[in-house]
């Protein structure tokens, strides 16, 4: 790992805590739709020309803007989201069989709304939640650090899958559509983060252990079948990364993949367990 990576990796995460920490919602609601909306240019720039890359991408981004003054679909469209990304699992097991229907600009399309809208409208129901969002398992946490929390979730479980693949990994895991994944990182990495994170929360709250761990390790399994989904139209455009907008980690949608599969997860199974209420 270059020091050129290492550098852009802690930059990214210092400016998204401090963002999510100190801007004002209406700040935090434009900012996400901008970021949102330069993953969906990188994904639709794959299989499109950048002229109607830039044109979906700028949709999108105004249809976010609409959104956040409504109310009421959010939820649903994060429910939608999740049923999405279990489709996309089955679809990367079947992968290169089904490479036909991957390539398929309307179910590209399609796949670019259903992968960026959900997360967008789950982040903007966490954010305007009246309340604590995980009060009801004992976790009394503001809106603003119940994201970081899932942020953190996430993101541990890249870092150690990756460490714990490049120490110990020697099972292919997925490897149809990436060779570097291994089942042992995998584990290492499913096992590893809700061991690391809820000692830490221990100490400070009193909380349902059981129901927290179920949420932690679900939301962990999208987080990596957002990854997966990332390689697998990588693998389809013929690319490593999405862009080159950040130095030594390729584009944004590179940097949010597992968030995004995470959060509609994480929204949908708290509502589902009655803890979001």
């Amino acid at each position: 790992m270059n020091k050129t990576r290492i550098l852009t990796g802690i930059t990214l995460a210092l400016l998204i805590v401090l963002s999510f920490l100190f801007l004002p919602l209406n700040a935090i609601t434009l900012l996400l739709s901008f970021i949102v909306s330069l993953s969906a240019w990188e994904f639709y720039k794959l299989r499109f020309s950048s002229e109607i890359a830039i044109a979906i991408s700028i949709v999108l981004f105004f249809g976010l803007i609409y959104l956040s003054f409504g109310t009421g679909l959010k939820l649903s469209l994060s429910s939608i989201g999740l049923l999405a990304w279990l489709v996309i699992g089955f679809l990367i097991l079947g992968f290169p069989h089904n490479k036909n229907i991957l390539q398929n600009k309307y179910f590209w399309v399609l796949s670019g709304f259903f992968i960026h809208i959900p997360f967008w409208t789950s982040i903007f129901l966490i954010l305007n939640f009246e309340g604590y969002f995980l009060g009801n398992i004992g976790l009394e946490l503001p809106s603003r650090y119940v994201l970081i929390l899932l942020i953190t979730v996430s993101s541990l479980m890249d870092v150690l899958a990756y460490f714990g693949g490049k120490k110990y990994g020697k099972r292919k895991f997925l490897s149809n559509i990436s060779p570097n994944k291994t089942l042992e990182g995998f584990l290492i990495a499913l096992i590893g983060t809700p061991l690391l994170v809820m000692p830490f929360l221990a100490l400070i709250f009193d909380f349902n252990f059981i129901k927290f761990f179920i949420l932690i390790l679900l939301v962990s399994m999208f987080s990596v079948l957002g990854d997966a989904s990332a390689s697998l139209f990588k693998r389809i455009a013929g690319v490593k990364d999405s862009s080159n907008l950040l130095p030594g980690h390729g584009g944004i949608l590179d940097r949010i993949d597992s968030h995004l599969a995470a959060a509609p997860s994480f929204v949908v199974l708290v509502y589902l367990m009655g803890l979001g209420s």
